[in-house]
């Protein structure tokens, strides 16, 4: 899949490699994992998708975030050997590794962060009738 954002230098790429350090493609890859914990009826299948992410995820960010990859790491072993009674809030884990992760790409990428302040800003307010 292209990236719009790749890497630091926020060019357009065709094809971005699994080991390019960018933190747009690391966060689309801890959104599917955050997004599809819990699904019901067909939990072990969402489960292998989730850690599969999460290692993706990793991917992109062990070089120059190696911290926050090694909690996608340990995250994706964890959700891989069925330890969620030992380790606990899976969801919330996965909450925490999204709002981490959306950090590091706006330290990547301030003007987007802009952009987002700027929407809010100028939004329309509601009006009553």
């Amino acid at each position: 899949m292209a990236c719009h954002c790749h890497g630091k230098r926020g060019s357009v790429v065709r094809i971005a490699s699994p080991e390019d350090q960018c933190t747009m493609c690391a966060r689309k890859h801890v959104k599917n994992a955050w997004s599809k914990w819990g699904e019901f009826t067909y939990e072990e299948d969402n489960r292998d998708y989730v850690s599969a992410q999460l290692r993706d995820a990793a991917d992109h960010l062990k070089y120059e975030h190696r911290e926050t990859a090694l909690k996608c790491r340990d995250l994706a072993v964890v959700i891989e050997e069925n330890r969620d009674a030992e380790f606990g809030d899976i969801a919330a884990a996965l909450t925490e590794l999204r709002r981490e992760v959306r950090s590091l790409f706006y330290i990547d990428h301030p003007d987007a962060a802009e952009r987002l302040e700027e929407l809010r800003l100028n939004a329309p307010r509601p009006t009553r009738s």
